[in-house]
C-alpha cells in the first residue's frame, strides 16, 4: 500500500481514538480528561472524492492549459491535466489547531492525494494585539477575495471558478510569508490586510531562479486587500472587497523542439468581490440565500532575458492582459438541501504582445453550472453537479459537458475558517 495512505489511515485512526477517549474521559472525569480539556486541540480528517466525466476531445485539463492567452509553459514541467474521467480522490485533509496560550493560535493542515503529501497550511496567528491588529506567519491561503481562502471541500461547487483556475492554478495563492491585518471596532464591518509572501505560485507568480533565468531574493509577492460592509442585523451579511497584488514571474516557452525562450518580469492582479448571505433561520438551512461574485484582472509584463535561439529579440517585452468573472447563487429549498447556479466568463480582455512584435487578440470562454447537494449533517455532503461551456482554442471554440457526483466526509468536531466541516449549510 502507498505510504501516503498509511499516514492518512493512521491520522483517521487517531481522530476516532481521540473521540472515543474523550467520551470515556468525560464520563469518568479522569485526570487524562482534564489534561485533554486544558489542551483542547481541534482535530479532524476530511475525505473529498468524486466521480467525474467530461466530453472534450483530448481532455479538458490539457485544453485549459493551452487556452490562448491563459496558457503557460515551463521547461521540463509535467502537468496532471486535471481530474480523470471516472473516480477521483481529490484529497484527504488532516487538520490540527488550537490556542497555544493567551497570545498565539496555531493551525496545521496536511493534504494527502494519490500522488503526494504536502503541508497545505502551517500558520501561527496572534490573538491579543491591541486596537484590532493581528499578525500571521507561516504557510497560509491569502485572504484576498472570497474563494481563495477556502479549501476545496468548502467550495460551494465541486470545482473552483474558471478565472481562479486559469490564472492561479489548482491551489490559488497558498504561500509562505507574513500577514498583517486590522479590524477595528466600528458600526460597520471593516478589515484591511497586507501580505508579504515568498512568491512561488504555479501559474501567476512562477519562479525558477536558476540557469537561464535570474535569481530574485524573497519575498517576491506582495498583496493588499480591503473588505467593507454595512451592519444589516443578525439575519443578513453583506460585504464588498478589493485586492491588488504584484510579484516576480518567470516563464520558459518552447518555441520549437528543444529551443526555449526565457522570460523574467512582473505579474500583477486586481480584483473586486461582493458577498451576500441571508439566514432565514429555517430548519437546517431551509430558506437561506447566498449570492457572490468576483471580477479578476491580471497582467504579465515580462522581458525576454535569454534564448536558445541566437536570433531571438533579447530585451523585448511580452505584455499579456486577461480578465474574467463569475456570479453564483445558492438557495436552501428544503431542510439539508441546496441548489446552486453559477456563470463563468473569462477572456473579455484577452490580448498578448509578443517579444517578436506580433500583437494577438483572442476570444472569450464561458461556462454555466448547476448543482444540488444534500447534507445529512454538517459532517457529510453529497453533491450532483453538471456544467456546459464553450472554451476558446487555437482552432475555435470547443463545447464541453462536465458531470460530477461528489462525496465529502469529515471525522472531527472542528470548523475552520468560520465554515462547517463540510461545505453544507
Amino acid at each position: 500500500m502507498n505510504p501516503i495512505y498509511y499516514t492518512a489511515i493512521l491520522a483517521a485512526g487517531m481522530v476516532a481514538g481521540t473521540f472515543a477517549e474523550e467520551t470515556t474521559v468525560h464520563e469518568n472525569h479522569s485526570d487524562v480528561g482534564r489534561i485533554l480539556e486544558n489542551l483542547n486541540p481541534e482535530i479532524s480528517v476530511t475525505i473529498d472524492g468524486f466521480y467525474y466525466n467530461e466530453s472534450s476531445d483530448g481532455g479538458l485539463g490539457e485544453l485549459k492549459e493551452e487556452m490562448p492567452g491563459f496558457g503557460h509553459a515551463h521547461e521540463e514541467e509535467e502537468h496532471a491535466h486535471g481530474q480523470e474521467n471516472g473516480f477521483n480522490l481529490r484529497e484527504i485533509e488532516l487538520y490540527l489547531a488550537g490556542e497555544v496560550d493567551g497570545y498565539f493560535r496555531a493551525a496545521a493542515i496536511l493534504a494527502f492525494s494519490e500522488e503526494e503529501a504536502e503541508v497545505e497550511v502551517a500558520e501561527i496567528e496572534t490573538t491579543s494585539l491591541p486596537w484590532g491588529f493581528t499578525l500571521k506567519a507561516g504557510k497560509f491561503f491569502s485572504d484576498f477575495g472570497v474563494v481563495n481562502k477556502q479549501h476545496p471541500h468548502q467550495w460551494s461547487f465541486t470545482d473552483q471558478p474558471l478565472i481562479y483556475e486559469l490564472t492561479l492554478g489548482d491551489h490559488g495563492i497558498n504561500e509562505v510569508g507574513m500577514q498583517a491585518a486590522w479590524q477595528p471596532e466600528a458600526p460597520f464591518y471593516l478589515r484591511v490586510g497586507a501580505e508579504a509572501l515568498q512568491g512561488d505560485n504555479e501559474a501567476m507568480f512562477a519562479y525558477e531562479g536558476d540557469g537561464a533565468l535570474p535569481e530574485h531574493n524573497g519575498p517576491r509577492l506582495g498583496i493588499g486587500w480591503l473588505k467593507i460592509g454595512p451592519d444589516l442585523g443578525h439575519a443578513n451579511t453583506l460585504h464588498f472587497g478589493g485586492s491588488l497584488g504584484s510579484g516576480i514571474h518567470q516563464e520558459a516557452h518552447e518555441e520549437t523542439v528543444g529551443i526555449f525562450n526565457y522570460l523574467d518580469g512582473n505579474s500583477t492582479f486586481a480584483g473586486l468581490d461582493a458577498f451576500y448571505h441571508h439566514s432565514a433561520h429555517g430548519d437546517r438551512g431551509q430558506g437561506d440565500v447566498t449570492v457572490q461574485g468576483e471580477y479578476f484582472w491580471r497582467n504579465k509584463d515580462l522581458d525576454l532575458v535569454s534564448s536558445d535561439d541566437p536570433l531571438a529579440p533579447i530585451g523585448e517585452k511580452l505584455d499579456s492582459n486577461q480578465d474574467g468573472y463569475y456570479l453564483q447563487a445558492l438557495y436552501g429549498f428544503f431542510p439539508r438541501w441546496r441548489g446552486g447556479l453559477r456563470w463563468d466568463q473569462v477572456g473579455l480582455t484577452n490580448d498578448v504582445q509578443e517579444p517578436e512584435g506580433a500583437k494577438e487578440q483572442f476570444g472569450d470562454s464561458w461556462r454555466a453550472t448547476a448543482m444540488v447537494d444534500f447534507s445529512p449533517s454538517k459532517y457529510s455532503l453529497l453533491r450532483l453537479q453538471a456544467s456546459n461551456g464553450d472554451y476558446e482554442t487555437a482552432t475555435g471554440p470547443e463545447n464541453v459537458w462536465e458531470v460530477y457526483a461528489q462525496l465529502v466526509i469529515t471525522l472531527g468536531s472542528h470548523t475552520h475558517s468560520g465554515e462547517h466541516a463540510c461545505s453544507g449549510h
